[in-house]
């Protein structure tokens, strides 16, 4: 998102989590196209990494105009 003086803002729309240092995380949420590979091998993630996966394929799609990665089922 951009605000009023053009500044890039990062926004969440409800899903959300507060972990602990060191906490690891194997919850999956979210359209699947953007899922981290960790999350979707059930491998777990600590910290932002699966959060900066998923802003590179937002990335990826505003400049491409599709996602990375496409499948015909979810599983």
């Amino acid at each position: 998102m951009i605000d009023a003086t053009g500044s890039v803002k990062i926004g969440d729309f409800g899903v959300s989590r507060k972990l602990r240092t060191g906490e690891i995380c194997y919850e999956q949420c979210g359209t699947p196209a953007y899922i981290a590979p960790e999350l979707l091998g059930r491998k777990g993630y600590s910290g932002f990494v699966a959060d900066l996966w998923s802003a590179g394929v937002c990335l990826y799609a505003m400049i491409v105009g599709s996602v990375p990665f496409k499948a015909s089922t979810i599983s």
